[in-house]
């Protein structure tokens, strides 16, 4: 029947690269990939600049996995839709701390700063996915349209990351302004993550209206 014939692909990523929430969270999935795989592979030479040995920077750099499973665990099933915004939020917060953090040479803030590296890195992804598919014009029809959409801007971030910081590391001499570099996108997603939560909150006062009428 035509009425159940499917639209054209491109007409569908059309129709969703129209949506705001959709731009926001492209971009910031561009951002998050971008932050985690910078830091992620030069963690171990970021311990290293402090004057760790091998040995103990390979140690350290482990922190953030082990933090990172235990948040996987966790994080995703406290993100209900109801405080989805703010978990997600909370996690680009994490993320720019752990950037401020991570210039500590060592001692306790440094092990917060791995601690905090580990929560945002296990479930900014997951969280900014579930945010994704959910949100108003997406749906299950759309979800794997937006979902490859995603990852597709995703790796963007995730193949200059460590390229990124690797020329800043070199024109700078150290790693101050890598970690400088990430601070900035850390506070780019969190501005992005407040956005979202502003434009859903506008969607549900809209709805609101709409039905008293």
């Amino acid at each position: 029947k035509q009425s159940g014939k499917r639209p054209p692909q491109r007409e569908v990523v059309s129709q969703l690269l129209r949506l705001p929430a959709v731009q926001t969270l492209l971009l910031m999935s561009v951002g998050i990939f971008l932050f985690n795989h910078g830091l992620n592979n030069w963690l171990p030479e970021v311990l290293r600049d402090k004057g760790m040995s091998p040995a103990a920077a390979g140690y350290w750099a482990t922190l953030p996995t082990i933090v990172g499973v235990l948040g996987s665990l966790t994080i995703p099933r406290l993100a209900t839709p109801r405080r989805r915004h703010l978990m997600l939020a909370g996690l680009c917060a994490s993320a720019l701390a752990a950037s401020v953090l991570l210039r500590v040479d060592d001692g306790p803030l440094l092990f917060l700063g791995l601690a905090m590296q580990g929560i945002a890195r296990s479930s900014m992804m997951t969280v900014a996915m579930l945010t994704l598919v959910e949100t108003p014009g997406i749906g299950e029809r759309h979800a794997a349209t937006a979902s490859g959409m995603f990852f597709s801007a995703a790796e963007i971030g995730g193949a200059s990351g460590p390229v990124v910081m690797g020329l800043i590391h070199d024109a700078s001499g150290g790693f101050g302004a890598p970690l400088g570099f990430l601070t900035a996108i850390a506070s780019i997603l969190v501005l992005a993550s407040l956005r979202l939560r502003f434009m859903a909150k506008a969607e549900q006062s809209r709805i609101a209206l709409g039905s008293e009428r």
